[in-house]
């Protein structure tokens, strides 16, 4: 910069700073890598946090469409008041119709070539998008969905203890439908074409008033026909709240129905032990959402169902535990009185997870899952 003629640094300021403007015009006119889809509900709490962790990606080149879904909270002033200082947020808003609904609306103004789907009281770590992206490009085109590893984190955004540790990779269709491994709808990053090939999520009509399980089935569909990657690393925070929990198990369920009547028909050649072992597994985790909700019965009931389903659950510990737990707490009437009941292991005092273990029920499905997903 010179420094010597007041005149020559004036022209000099102005012209980085047309410079800087022409890079943003820039910016703005070309298409976006990536388009980031966060549908809302009454999400006032959490959404500020959501969409800064989508800001504050590595990867520059993106655009936030928020979907605010009939929200009756200060969720779409918020998000407006963000995106009127980043020309990348856009907030859409429309009538209560549930989170699939509101994601397909973000899916159908998203411009970007790949799609990420970020839950509105979920957070990102920086590198999320480049890091899946990165991936996505070494696998080639055969590869049209990228997952990451995520932790737990409670309302504060503080660590709980439990942290995904997949390693499927390559054809994952068995895999998929046997358990959702990819975890939770803010994990994988999409080749939009992809999406349009197999279709949009799943509404909550299509889903008989259900929801919960509109991303899973979106994962199946897509590694049905393409192969799956791995980001190897933990870049999601999922966050568990009190809110909802109670009423998840029965939605849950009336999800996790339409989807697995639809993968059954979409893959008759795969043996139906497949379906049955999946939905024991998926049965033993409503017994833990039942439990945190203090949905006593549903808890009991799913966790009949699991059994049913796979009588080899009969070896697992926790079942039981949180079956006569129920049984407890029904017989006496009483109700938790529990700032956050997620029933799993908690951090240790200096923030470390502690090393997974593997019990001999979890040893015996992996074998048994494996015999199957290799055939």
């Amino acid at each position: 910069m010179p420094t010597q003629n007041p005149w020559a640094s004036a022209l000099w300021c102005a012209g980085r700073m047309r410079e800087s403007a022409n890079r943003i015009v820039l910016f703005m006119s070309a298409s976006p890598i990536a388009s980031v889809i966060i549908a809302a509900f009454n999400a006032q709490k959490w959404i500020d946090f959501s969409v800064a962790s989508a800001q504050n990606q590595t990867l520059k080149e993106i655009e936030i469409i928020v979907v605010d879904d009939g929200s009756n909270d200060d969720t779409a002033a918020v998000v407006d008041g963000i995106a009127g200082r980043d020309a990348r947020v856009r907030l859409i808003r429309q009538c209560n119709a549930g989170v699939g609904a509101a994601r397909n609306t973000g899916i159908r103004s998203a411009k970007g070539i790949f799609l990420a789907p970020l839950d509105a009281d979920d957070v990102w770590e920086p590198e999320k998008l480049e890091l899946q992206l990165r991936r996505m490009s070494e696998r080639g085109e055969r590869t049209a969905l990228v997952y990451c590893w995520h932790r737990w984190i409670d309302e504060d955004g503080i660590a709980l203890g439990y942290q995904s540790n997949s390693t499927v990779q390559g054809d994952a269709r068995t895999a998929i439908l046997l358990r959702n491994f990819i975890g939770n709808a803010s994990v994988p990053l999409f080749r939009a074409s992809a999406v349009k090939c197999v279709g949009p999520y799943l509404t909550r009509d299509e889903q008989g008033g259900g929801q919960g399980c509109e991303d899973w089935d979106l994962s199946i569909r897509v590694a049905e026909r393409w192969e799956v990657g791995l980001a190897d690393e933990v870049l999601v925070g999922y966050r568990q709240t009190n809110e909802c929990m109670s009423s998840q198990v029965p939605s849950m369920a009336k999800s996790y129905q339409t989807v697995m009547d639809q993968a059954r028909s979409r893959n008759r050649d795969l043996p139906e032990a497949i379906f049955r072992w999946a939905e024991g597994h998926f049965q033993s985790y409503l017994v833990s959402k039942g439990y945190d909700g203090c949905d006593y019965r549903s808890c009991i009931n799913a966790a009949a169902r699991a059994i049913s389903s796979d009588p080899l659950l009969i070896l697992n510990k926790r079942l039981h535990e949180l079956t006569f737990k129920s049984l407890i707490w029904l017989a006496t009437g009483k109700r938790r009185s529990v700032r956050h009941r997620v029933s799993t292991v908690s951090a240790d005092v200096d923030g470390k997870i502690p090393e997974p273990h593997t019990s001999l029920l979890e040893k015996i499905q992996q074998r048994r899952w494996a015999g199957v997903v290799n055939q």
